[in-house]
This record gives structure tokens, sequence and C-alpha cells, in this order.
């Protein structure tokens, strides 16, 4: 009988657990527009108004079963993808700072994979109200990525 209380003990703890958790991936569920481009790559040749140009009425939708990001140039469309909980993007080159991110607000990090679980260029940054997807590419040394571009969201 004291095993049984202990082991019922231990399955609601990690209910608790689970359900208190800040990284559920549903926080951030829902159609965003595009509000501005905050970050780009000392690497790139263009500039940040190009880029607010270019996503100019783009939205971005996310969902259990869907990743989209629809702009007039392009359409990136990750049917049943994962949201990967990180601490951050492994990119020596960036580092998260109050010019990008309100930082006391920002409720998590998220690398968006393939269903598959195959690794994507596109991350996701959140607070309770907005949204900010990176973009990356493969370094050519060692498994990191390097930021290419931050574009910030609103609901």
């Amino acid at each position: 009988m004291k095993k049984l209380t202990q082991l019922m003990l231990l399955c609601l703890s990690l209910f608790l657990f689970s359900a208190c958790s800040d990284q559920n991936p549903d926080d951030f569920y829902g159609t965003y527009r595009f509000k501005k481009a905050v970050y780009l790559s000392p690497l790139s040749s263009s500039m940040l108004e190009v880029f607010d140009s270019t996503m100019d009425g783009a939205e971005v939708t996310i969902d259990k079963n869907l990743f989209k990001i629809l702009s007039k140039e392009f359409l990136v469309e990750l049917s049943d993808p994962q949201y990967i909980s990180v601490e951050k993007v492994d990119d020596e080159m960036f580092e998260l700072s109050e010019s990008t991110f309100p930082m006391e607000q920002l409720k998590g990090i998220y690398a968006v994979r393939e269903s598959s679980g195959e690794k994507t260029s596109w991350w996701i940054y959140h607070t309770d109200t907005q949204l900010w997807i990176g973009e990356t590419i493969p370094t050519p040394v060692g498994n990191k990525d390097h930021i290419m571009t931050i574009f910030e969201f609103e609901k």
C-alpha cells in the first residue's frame, strides 16, 4: 500500500510539473502579421529596409499541425512540425540583447524541425504577445548555426 501511495504521488508530481511548465508551444500558436526586421547578420550584403519591403504584409501561422510563412516573395510550409525548446541559438557572432528582444519578457526559444525531426533554418522567439522568427544558415565548421535575419511579428 505504501508503494502504491508513493507511485501515485510521483505520478501527480510529474503531471503538475508538466502542466506548470513555461515551455509549452501552445503559448504561441496563432497567426501573426509582419511588423519589422530587427536583426540582419553583418555577413549579409542587404539592409533591414530591403527585408521590411520584402516581408511587408507577410503572415506566419504556427500551430500543432502547421508552420507557415507567407510573403510576397516566398512560401515556407511545414506540416506536422516539431517545436524543440532550446536555451539559445548557438551562434557566437550573435547575442540576444534588449535591442532585439525584451529579454525579461522572453518566454521561450524554439527550433522548428520537420515532422521527421530534420533540422530547418527557422527559429521562434516569443513573449506573451510578440513573436520573432529567426532564419539561420549552417556554419562550415562544427554543428552551429549562423543567424542571418530576425523578423518581428504581432497578433
